[in-house]
């Protein structure tokens, strides 16, 4: 086993971790259970995106969102509810089509 220094700001964040995969998983978690979901689960985005989140999260408070991951879950959320009803309108479409 290795021993690794972590800042305090890292630390919140991996404890936070750990209580969302107990949470998900009804079982106890390890730090090394929070790093291997953290590495299966991660999406890198450009430095650039993020401060553009960031940025709009500060300047758009009223819309509710209190982290990016938040607002990237959603905003996820809503392009593939997008995608599916744009789906479901060109088959709409076309089975109009076919009708006539």
């Amino acid at each position: 086993m290795k021993t690794l220094r972590i800042s305090d700001g890292i630390h919140r964040k991996m404890t936070a971790t750990v209580g969302t995969l107990m949470a998900q998983t009804g079982k106890m978690q390890t730090y090394q259970d929070a790093i291997e979901a953290m590495l299966t689960r991660s999406v890198i985005l450009p430095t650039e995106l993020l401060a553009e989140i960031e940025k709009f999260i500060e300047e758009n408070k009223r819309l509710g969102f209190t982290t990016r991951e938040e607002f990237i879950r959603d905003a996820a959320r809503l392009r593939l509810k997008f995608f599916r009803e744009e789906s479901e309108y060109g088959k709409w479409q076309e089975e109009k089509r076919r009708k006539k």
